[in-house]
């Protein structure tokens, strides 16, 4: 396969198993196979597309988007992923914000304790982020201050109050993407955004 393909897979509740109905390029119809617990349910499905193309596997270079059949159900779970997807990034804001700020009171030659003080931190959490800048595991203190300090307050105040309306967040970082997806395309994409983001990958969203 010289390009990335991509398979859906849809799981059904059936007692104390996961029914699951494959479909995706090269197929001639939808497959169904089982599966105990959902984290098995890409496994699973990479094998019986390999077997139905007769290749091996390792071959199977694609992707696999599972949603639940249950329409409601899948609308709920996005609700709550652009929910969370918000709340990850309104909070990494916050740390820029937090880092960038502790940076600029330290310049001045505010003492541990004073910024702390100020910020409703303890004065260790204070020095743990000004060795962090220091030694260049976070990201630049400068170039954060600098955007912090051209805000307005009133700017800076409602991009966090975006919160309130998830969906209007969401469309600023994810919808540009997302709006021709298919419900299990979605879920796929702000599960994975979620993922890096996280652990702390800062590309574009819109790269994902």
């Amino acid at each position: 396969m010289s390009k990335r393909d991509t398979y859906t897979i849809t799981a059904s509740k059936s007692d104390d198993w996961w029914a699951l109905t494959v479909s995706g390029p090269g197929l001639k119809r939808s497959y169904h196979t089982q599966v105990k617990r959902l984290e098995q349910a890409e496994e699973m499905a990479r094998d019986l597309v390999a077997t139905m193309l007769d290749v091996d596997v390792l071959e199977i270079n694609a992707d696999f988007d599972l949603t639940v059949a249950d329409d409601e159900v899948a609308t709920e779970l996005e609700a709550t992923l652009v929910t969370r997807l918000a709340a990850t990034l309104v909070k990494q804001k916050a740390a820029e914000a937090t880092q960038a700020t502790v940076a600029d009171l330290a310049r001045r030659g505010y003492v541990h304790r004073d910024i702390g003080y100020l910020l409703g931190m303890s004065h260790q959490a204070v020095g743990k982020l000004l060795n962090e800048a220091e030694k260049g595991t976070a990201a630049s203190a400068d170039d954060a201050g600098t955007r912090s300090a051209a805000l307005p307050l009133k700017e800076m105040l409602d991009q966090l109050l975006m919160t309130r309306d998830t969906e209007a967040l969401f469309r600023s970082y994810l919808l540009e993407v997302a709006a021709g997806d298919s419900t299990d395309r979605k879920l796929n994409r702000l599960r994975a955004l979620g993922e890096q983001l996280r652990h702390g990958k800062r590309r574009r969203l819109t790269d994902a």
